[in-house]
């Protein structure tokens, strides 16, 4: 018992310490997918959030641009001013030459104040020579090119529409100052001579707007012209500079691509205006920094929470999986205390649980109806012995009648009465007082013999009694009253109706384990249906219960067989040796001695 309540404590124990584990095994794998999905996630939504940021930059830099054209440039190509000071016409009225000059200096100026912020410098260059600036600025004295407006012209193809110039060369020898700036340009074709009105754009402004467009996360932005000339930004990265017009040829396809060495994301967004792009890069581990941080901050309390979850849900199912075994153990406890009432609940635990508690019940049942059932045989055999000891008084006194008769007989010479006498006292002496179950052939052949003494006495002595018996098996041990009730078949029902009869008794050993006993009469001769079925009219109770006697204890291995012959009746019974033993030890009386004529006391 103690060895089971250990088993279910420890069996209770590892279901938990094993759910537990499989519970946070689950947790891990499953909290490692969803951080891996999640960080997926992220790091889509950044590249994402980067290609939007571009282009958003892309957008506002086209609309400044764009302003630059529709404001800027459109306000001096359409000037009349402008328009006379190129075609050598007539000054318009109230004007001298000398007062246009000054004119489009001003409007040149006030053009280049009105958006400080984009616009560095506002030029009108003429193929004859003169060239218009800004009053903020001064071209420079020494060029290496005396005409710049041949310079600008190849640069803008002859266009009449603005075109937007990228490269710095101009920059270097045009001003003073020699600070970079790129240009937006438009051709003037008239007659008798050309011009070209150049705006000049401050790269500090793209950087500004660059810088004021953040995506929260370490993005590098840069603009580059149509060529892939790189206009304004930080240098590119080692990983861009070699392969940059391939990296960004092949994310201005779908807007983002991912440099060959995996650790920088590239986003590209064209301007509309003048094809220039906006990249913008960033590492690849900076897409997801951020995301990452928390992701494990949650994963981590999620683990913390997931754990002391799963500790309680498992504590619970190992209650629930030990529940029948702990029930079993207590009932197991309260039947070792003698309480045969205890019944489990067949519908609770598992299926395995159920029929160990049905087979429990089944055994608790046994154990109480053979217990209900030993008492009941101790009650019985208790009342038996009593009877019997209550019955001893009964033969005694039988006895010492018996005795008194057959003294009295013996005094008067009544032969008959005192043989009769006597032979009922032995038959009843070896009857009653004999408390063996089994007797020797020897013994069983003179109770035999007393029952047939008693007979004689009504049929006048005309029965006789023959044996054939190997020595040898007279020693063996039978069953009581093994003989007498076939005697007594054959008297009742062979002898019934004639004066006289012969009745032969055979005792010989069959093979090495067996004894065969035959006892024939020559009675009344069998009827048609006797012949066909001689057992249905020659046995009787006798007969019934000595052959339920010698199949209970000899089991299948005695056999018994009615059979008629031509002058009577043969009953055979067939008893194996090893079961009874032999006996060496002497039968009480004259066991063979059937002439005896000495009367012993009874």
């Amino acid at each position: 018992m103690i060895a089971i309540r250990r088993l279910g404590r420890s069996l209770t124990v590892w279901i938990w310490m094993v759910t537990w584990v499989l519970m946070m095994s689950c947790l891990v794998i499953l909290g490692s997918f969803v951080m891996r999905k999640l960080r997926a996630i992220s790091e889509e939504v950044g590249r994402r959030s980067l290609v939007t940021f571009v282009v958003q930059t892309a957008d506002y830099l086209n609309e400044q641009f764009l302003s630059v054209e529709r404001t800027a440039l459109r306000t001096l190509v359409s000037d009349p001013v402008i328009q006379c000071e190129i075609d050598f016409r007539e000054p318009p009225k109230g004007y001298t030459p000398y007062t246009m000059y000054t004119y489009v200096n001003r409007l040149l100026t006030q053009v280049q104040r009105n958006h400080d912020e984009l616009i560095d410098t506002v030029m009108l260059l003429l193929d004859n020579g003169m060239e218009f600036v800004d009053e903020g600025h001064q071209l420079a004295p020494y060029r290496p090119i005396d005409q710049p407006y041949q310079w600008f012209v190849q640069h803008t193809f002859f266009n009449t529409t603005p075109v937007w110039i990228g490269e710095q060369p101009p920059a270097e020898w045009l001003f003073d100052d020699h600070r970079p700036r790129f240009f937006v340009s438009q051709w003037l074709p008239t007659t008798p001579s050309d011009a070209i009105v150049v705006i000049g754009i401050k790269p500090e402004y793209v950087r500004t707007v660059m810088e004021s467009v953040s995506t929260g996360r370490d993005a590098d932005l840069a603009v580059l012209d149509e060529h892939g000339h790189w206009l304004t930004g930080l240098a590119p990265p080692s990983d861009l500079s070699k392969p940059l017009e391939r990296v960004v040829s092949r994310a201005a396809a779908d807007g983002i691509a991912t440099t060959p060495s995996g650790s920088l994301v590239v986003a590209v967004a064209s301007i509309p205006l003048n094809g220039w792009k906006v990249v913008s890069w960033i590492p690849s581990a900076s897409l997801t920094e951020g995301a990452d941080d928390h992701l494990r901050g949650w994963m981590f309390a999620a683990l913390a929470w997931g754990s002391m979850a799963s500790l309680f849900i498992a504590f619970i199912f190992s209650r629930m999986v030990a529940r029948p075994l702990n029930r079993l153990t207590e009932a197991m406890s309260l039947v070792e205390q003698g309480d045969l009432s205890v019944r489990l609940d067949t519908r609770l635990g598992w299926y395995e649980f159920q029929v160990l508690a049905q087979g429990f019940d089944r055994l608790v049942s046994e154990i109480h109806r053979l217990l209900e059932q030993t008492k009941l045989q101790e009650e019985e055999k208790r009342q038996l012995e009593f009877a019997a000891l209550q019955a001893q008084i009964n033969p005694h006194f039988l006895y010492n009648t018996l005795d008194s008769i057959y003294w009295m007989a013996y005094a008067r010479e009544e032969r008959e009465i005192e043989q009769l006498v006597y032979a009922l006292g032995r038959f009843l002496r070896l009857s009653l007082s004999d408390p063996r179950a089994f007797l020797t052939l020897s013994e069983e052949l003179e109770h035999v013999q007393r029952y047939v003494e008693i007979q004689n006495i009504r049929f006048q002595g005309r029965i006789r009694v023959e044996l054939v018996a190997d020595p040898s098996v007279l020693q063996v041990h039978v069953p009581k009253f093994t003989l007498q009730p076939l005697v007594e078949n054959s008297i009742l029902h062979g002898f019934a109706e004639r004066s006289e009869g012969r009745i032969t008794i055979r005792a010989h050993r069959q093979d090495a384990g067996y004894v065969v006993i035959e006892v024939e009469d020559d009675g009344r001769p069998p009827s048609a249906e006797s012949k066909a079925d001689p057992q249905r009219e020659r046995t009787g109770l006798g007969i019934k219960n000595l052959v339920r006697r010698l199949q209970l204890y000899f089991g299948p291995e005695f056999s018994f067989d009615m059979r008629t012959t031509a002058f009577g009746t043969c009953v055979r019974l067939r008893l194996p040796v090893s079961s009874g033993g032999l006996s060496h030890r002497s039968p009480d009386g004259n066991g063979g001695d059937w002439n005896a004529s000495a009367r012993p006391r009874m």
